[in-house]
């Protein structure tokens, strides 16, 4: 019975970070996509009338989204062996 609750506490953290991830791309691919290209902070924040503090806090959340994914799948990949 604890078994059942840790997996579904488990698959219900992971959701939330693979979501939070997907919606904070949605809200600001083309930031992110303009990084991408062509990293500069300076750059983008001129292009999409925005700060750098703007700019660096979204691609830095973006990564963060990135490695928090990587790491569920990975735990997830574990757990199957």
């Amino acid at each position: 019975w604890l078994k059942h609750i840790e997996t579904k506490t488990k698959n219900f953290i992971h959701a939330f970070f693979i979501i939070k991830k997907e919606e904070h791309y949605k809200n600001n691919h083309k930031i992110i996509e303009d990084f991408k290209r062509k990293p500069g902070l300076f750059y983008i924040a001129k292009k999409r009338d925005t700060t750098i503090e703007q700019v660096y806090n979204i691609v830095k959340t973006h990564d963060i989204n990135v490695l928090n994914t990587n790491i569920i799948k990975l735990m997830e990949l574990k757990w199957s062996l």
